[in-house]
């Protein structure tokens, strides 16, 4: 991908999405070959780091684009849901130019914490602003659900990452056609220790048919009480019963646990969460802090993927 010619930029433009965590799933509706009604229904909430991701678009004769992470260039290998929705991008638009994207990452990258999904969020917002496109951030946010379902990264954290907070998940579908059951939640603070990664792709090629059954029946009884305890609570009986309490999560949890505070596992990665009202916070952390692992103390974002 070559360089553009000129160096002053014509447009440049920024957002935010939120990472999110999924602590419930259901798969059905993920085999629909329409994208924008594919999906998964379940449960989690957004929290306040997360990927900012900025646009530069510069006059080009022809259509080309790179990516930085953190500041340095990126292997296309790990830029594939950004690089599908820089090219829809470029087919809507229309016209030559060449477009530089910083992923800003704020968050561990394939540890359950919706990176991919709010790469593309951010990077779709920002792409229609500098682009000119005009498509408002439901329709841009809908390229960024396709985009994970088309890479198979992910199915339902682009709609959760949209709306922000503690979300239900009761339909499947992109922003705009899924719909969503939201609770803003305010004086509780997330505790995430992330252990190991996996891959979300190899993830739900192997487990989808044990998943169904248990997370529809949780959702169900989720959508009529919106606690947040509640969520933690079946969030941690959803893991358990489907054997996804992995070995370097083990300890953790039990701490956790034994100490009163209850916790669940984010889908999918080896990453252990939960969810305290933020007094207990620094306790939380102090249980924690012994073991490996990265650790994270977080709000709830409230408000979803935003253009900044």
């Amino acid at each position: 991908m070559a360089s553009a010619l000129v160096t002053v930029p014509l447009a440049v433009a920024k957002a935010f999405s939120p990472g999110h965590i999924t602590g419930i799933v259901e798969l059905a509706g993920a085999e629909s070959q329409d994208y924008l009604y594919a999906g998964s229904k379940g449960a989690g909430f957004s929290i306040d780091k997360g990927i900012e991701t900025s646009v530069e678009v510069y006059d080009s004769r022809r259509q080309s684009y790179s990516i930085f992470i953190n500041g340095s260039r990126a292997d296309p290998a790990d830029v594939e849901v950004s690089s599908w929705v820089v090219r829809e991008f470029f087919k809507i638009a229309g016209k030559s130019c060449h477009v530089k994207i910083y992923h800003n990452i704020g968050i561990p990258v394939g540890y359950g914490l919706g990176s991919s999904g709010a790469a593309a969020l951010s990077l779709s917002y920002a792409l229609d602003a500098a682009m000119g496109t005009g498509l408002g951030i439901k329709r841009a946010a809908q390229i960024a659900h396709r985009a994970e379902i088309e890479c198979n990264t992910g199915l339902g954290t682009v709609i959760a990452e949209y709306v922000g907070g503690f979300e239900i998940r009761t339909s499947v579908g992109a922003p705009g056609i899924g719909r969503i059951q939201k609770k803003e939640i305010d004086g509780y603070k997330a505790v995430i220790l992330c252990r190991a990664p996996i891959s979300t792709k190899l993830f739900l090629s192997k487990n989808a048919k044990a998943i169904n059954g248990l997370g529809s029946r949780m959702l169900d009884a989720l959508a009529q009480s919106e606690e947040v305890e509640d969520f933690v609570e079946f969030s941690y009986r959803f893991a358990d019963q489907l054997g996804f309490i992995w070995a370097s999560c083990r300890e953790p949890v039990q701490a956790l646990r034994s100490a009163g505070f209850g916790c669940g596992i984010a889908l999918f990665g080896e990453t252990v969460f939960t969810i305290v009202r933020t007094e207990q916070a620094p306790k939380v952390e102090e249980l924690l802090r012994k073991f490996g692992g990265t650790l994270l103390v977080c709000n709830i974002d409230n408000t979803g993927a935003r253009r900044i």
